[in-house]
């Protein structure tokens, strides 16, 4: 798992307070010959790296009037280097970042809107993904344009579901459920199952329980961004279905990191798992003969949660430096540009037009199949680590644990929440 959707910035934010209005552009300019610089940092150090490079070199090739000027750096090392440096007025013009963060940094007006690029026409919005759309906007405006973004879908082993008879993955909730029961057997250490049907994880992970609320038609904050749903009758009884699995059927490990979920469906200890396509390499690597298919449909709805990497651009960029920004923005969520990143780093493609004809790997296609069922959880909250690490994990891990009924603890979390969602 990804640990880049769990860092945070609580003290660099509390730290700079207002001087992060300033935003700033330190390293943004022309040469002598006219050439714009463009400076662009973002976290891709892991295998999706190649890929970034290769795009801005091809960029700063077909565009000899602009350089990028791209510094790539850790994760945890790019969060804390961020603020400060905007602070300073030495941040750089562009980020990629976390959709997750994008709007504590937007409320800072450390970000700039970014609805110029469809009214200039260098971005056609109705070929980008909604929801890649959607988790880059911030009080009605579009502080972010995606780097890149998937739906988590659902991993089943193969093997596994053929010694247990199953012809293919479960399109119900009802299937689900059998299956899932018929694939938790044995026993292992402590009497836990030998193998489970499930892995998710339930911190330092990407959620995954939201998906299981939606499916019943519940969730955890509506769709207005204001209303706090995670204590409503259908998010309280689905938890309390799921729940019952988990505690009776042991179908899922209680507990687990993001990490050990993947280790475990890597070992071959689990038959399913939910995750993005970073998951593939490591099955493939662990010779797991799996295949990839769309989240079950539960009683309400067949949806799922997107995860998102979103340019951003700070607030103090403009004129030719801002032109460029916008070119490469542009550029890197082209036809071609997306074609050859989705082949290159397993991610789909931001644009709805690319069909799994256009794409070399078939997992890929998948991924890009189900992209437009796949919504951002909580858009647009200013705190959303807070609200994910201090509220909405510890809930679902102590349902789950049996230290209360999910309606009690659900309504306590959703307390919680409602003094924390934007503009409450």
């Amino acid at each position: 798992m990804d640990l880049r959707r769990k860092l945070t910035v609580f003290a660099a934010l509390a730290a700079l307070g207002t001087a992060a209005a300033c935003g700033g552009s330190g390293s943004s300019g022309g040469s002598g010959d006219g050439t714009v610089t463009v400076s662009f940092w973002n976290g891709f150090t892991g295998g999706d790296r190649p890929g970034v490079e290769h795009l801005v070199a091809e960029f700063n090739k077909s565009h000899p009037k602009i350089h990028v000027n791209m510094q790539i750096m850790p994760w945890d090392v790019f969060y804390q280097k961020l603020l400060p440096a905007y602070g300073a007025g030495k941040g750089p013009d562009i980020t990629a970042m976390s959709g997750n963060q994008l709007a504590e940094y937007a409320s800072k007006r450390v970000f700039q809107p970014l609805d110029d690029v469809f009214s200039s026409g260098l971005i056609d919005k109705s070929k980008i993904v909604p929801g890649a759309l959607q988790a880059g906007q911030y009080a009605a405006k579009q502080y972010g344009l995606p780097a890149n973004f998937t739906p988590l879908l659902l991993y089943y082993n193969k093997k596994l579901f053929k010694q247990a008879g199953i012809a293919g993955p479960p399109a119900n909730w009802n299937e689900w459920t059998a299956d899932l029961k018929k694939l938790t057997k044995g026993k292992g250490p402590g009497g836990a199952p030998a193998q489970y049907g499930l892995t998710m994880g339930t911190h330092d992970s990407i959620e995954g329980i939201p998906i299981l609320l939606a499916g019943q038609g519940g969730g955890v904050i509506g769709a207005d961004g204001k209303t706090v749903t995670l204590d409503g009758p259908q998010s309280v009884q689905a938890m309390t279905y799921w729940t019952n699995l988990v505690r009776t059927d042991h179908v899922m490990p209680v507990g687990t990191s993001g990490a050990d979920a993947d280790k475990l469906m890597q070992a071959g200890t689990a038959a399913m798992e939910i995750n993005g396509p970073w998951l593939t390499s490591s099955l493939d690597q662990a010779k797991i003969d799996y295949g990839v298919a769309m989240v079950p449909g539960g009683p309400a709805a067949q949806t799922t949660i997107d995860d998102s990497v979103q340019f951003s651009m700070g607030s103090r960029v403009k004129g030719a430096a801002k032109k460029a920004a916008e070119e490469f923005i542009a550029f890197w969520n082209s036809r071609d540009s997306q074609i050859y990143f989705a082949d290159t780093t397993g991610f789909p493609p931001t644009r709805t037009d690319i069909g799994a004809a256009d794409l070399k790997n078939p997992n890929v296609a998948v991924f890009a199949k189900y992209a437009p069922k796949a919504v951002p959880l909580m858009p647009g909250q200013i705190k959303f680590p807070q609200m994910q690490s201090e509220v909405i994990d510890p809930t679902f891990e102590k349902i789950l644990n049996g230290k209360g009924d999910p309606a009690t603890l659900l309504k306590q979390g959703a307390a919680q929440l409602r003094s924390m969602v934007s503009g409450s």
